[in-house]
């Protein structure tokens, strides 16, 4: 018994169900929201509230829910009140369960992520600056639970050289 290719057929070939293939791009328009469990949802709202610049958009005090959006980014954030011990097993190593590494969100450039991150020092959120990561400039925080935060723009684009003057970033070039 041979295949398609004539090679010989050792094994019985394992059939796999046919998976429907999409014909185009699925039907998601964007991000809906991120959903976090924290253990004080009044110190986290407060946190992004300043941090992130977000607002309060719904919240249930009776069952430990707020919903923060940001209205320009259309961003919002759930942030859910963690009463079922689940936290009790990693008390002291805030985030240490969770396979999120991190929420990363774009801002639009280099210059408006170095007065946000003036403007967080001033609030007292700490930072420990602009930095670039891939060529990226990127601020990292942590939320009062200690999950990952940074706020990315993008790599700044070279600048431009008037016409006839030596790109300085190659070298051996004589200015004609």
């Amino acid at each position: 018994m041979t295949d398609e290719f004539g090679l010989p057929v050792t094994q019985p070939a394992v059939t796999q169900p046919a998976v429907p293939q999409p014909s185009g791009a699925g039907p998601m328009t964007g991000l809906s929201h991120v959903q976090l469990n924290v253990t004080d949802v009044l110190v986290s709202a407060e946190w992004y509230t300043a941090a992130l610049g977000l607002e309060p958009f719904v919240a249930d005090p009776d069952i430990g829910y707020v919903a923060l959006r940001h209205r320009g980014a259309g961003v919002v954030i759930v942030l859910n009140s963690q009463t079922d011990g689940a936290r009790s097993e990693r008390a002291g190593t805030p985030g240490s369960d969770s396979s999120l590494d991190h929420l990363a969100f774009a801002v639009p450039d280099g210059p408006t992520l170095e007065g946000w991150a003036e403007h967080l020092a001033r609030i007292g959120i700490a930072h420990l600056g602009v930095v670039l990561e891939n060529g990226n400039p990127s601020l990292q925080l942590r939320d009062p639970d200690g999950i990952a935060i940074e706020l990315v723009a993008p790599a700044p684009r070279p600048a431009r050289r008037a016409a006839g003057q030596p790109d300085e970033s190659l070298p051996n070039q004589e200015h004609r």
